[in-house]
């Protein structure tokens, strides 16, 4: 099910999530947006979402684009009993119960299962893509899943790595401590992931170093009240907090140090609050969910982008999670 391109203005520019004073309350470092940072070798855009929800899946489109047949094709061939759960540079993995996965590349589009790991997956482990090759290019990736220990304390957790040049799985590092790991987290940034945690925390693994670490998230990103996700922009990691109606968003950067990049008191709705997405994107935005809608906040120029798609959209959750999917195409609008 896709959302209908003959729709007007079913992509638009709009005040829905940012009232008048968007631009004057909007704050960005200036120097950092100019650079594009390591992750991305090539300029991948976010255009839409696979939206699982109740055992159905749904294509959202973001952005008009002629790649939206080929995620119309990639939920109407899901396998059997299988879930859409990761994406990254065009690459989409599926997993479903027994350790059964599939992948699916721009260059090899139908779905091909992935050989079993060595060891078990619980169906809800957090996973995570990396794309591989030179400078991004081809269809080589990494699948990399944190597994809690079944044999050691609780909080002790692994990672499965499955390799596309091998054909085979292997294990990173020895087992390390850490918080619980939230399922549906983890984005990748060059060739490491990223995991938020429940205490909370955000949980690094560069397999090109093979060096799992645990960082603090940023120092407002704390209590109960706060709604927040990891997000890749530009090749930079980010944190984006919601704190009531007021949206900060993080780079982290040298010495593991994150910096405010953008700040926002100006978003307006009546119901809940926005609650962020994780994304992954060559654009400096985020994306929120708000009273049933989503919709992309542009940091560069101060703006909302709505996302309508026909029905009201669930807030993500156990219930529904929403995998963004990138690709590297010509855009249209």
């Amino acid at each position: 099910m896709t959302a209908s391109a003959g729709d007007a203005d079913w992509v638009h520019d709009a005040d829905w999530g940012l009232t008048s004073a968007t631009a004057d309350a909007l704050t960005v470092d200036g120097d950092w947006v100019l650079a594009d940072g390591p992750c991305s070798p090539r300029r991948y855009h976010l255009i839409g979402f696979f939206l699982v929800s109740n055992g159905r899946h749904i294509y959202v489109p973001l952005l008009q684009s002629s790649d939206a047949s080929r995620a119309d094709d990639l939920i109407s061939s899901v396998p059997i009993s299988a879930s859409i759960c990761a994406s990254t540079q065009g690459i989409v993995l599926a997993r479903a119960p027994w350790s059964s996965y599939y992948i699916s590349t721009p260059i090899s589009p139908k779905w091909t299962r992935i050989p079993h790991p060595m060891h078990s997956h619980p169906i809800s482990i957090p996973v995570a893509l990396v794309a591989t090759g030179d400078a991004g290019h081809g269809d080589g990736f990494l699948i990399i899943c944190s597994v809690p220990s079944a044999d050691g304390p609780q909080g002790f957790y692994r990672f499965d790595i499955y390799e596309s040049s091998t054909g085979k799985w292997r294990t990173g590092p020895d087992r390390f401590p850490t918080g619980e790991i939230l399922p549906s987290s983890g984005v990748s940034c060059g060739s490491a992931v990223y995991f938020r945690t429940e205490t909370p925390s955000v949980v690094s693994y560069d397999d090109a170093a093979g060096v799992a670490r645990v960082l603090p998230p940023p120092p407002r990103c704390w209590g109960s009240e706060v709604q927040w996700e990891l997000a890749v922009a530009n090749g930079r990691l980010w944190c984006v907090c919601v704190r009531g109606r007021v949206v900060e968003v993080y780079q982290l950067g040298e010495r593991d140090l994150w910096t405010m990049v953008g700040q926002s008191d100006a978003i307006d709705c009546s119901g809940d609050p926005p609650r962020p997405l994780r994304a992954q994107s060559a654009g400096l935005g985020v994306v929120l969910w708000t009273n049933g809608r989503l919709g992309r906040w542009d940091l560069e120029h101060g703006r909302a982008i709505q996302l309508c798609f026909g029905e009201a959209a669930p807030p993500p959750g156990s219930c529904a999670q929403y995998v963004p999917y990138c690709a590297e195409l010509e855009l249209r609008r």
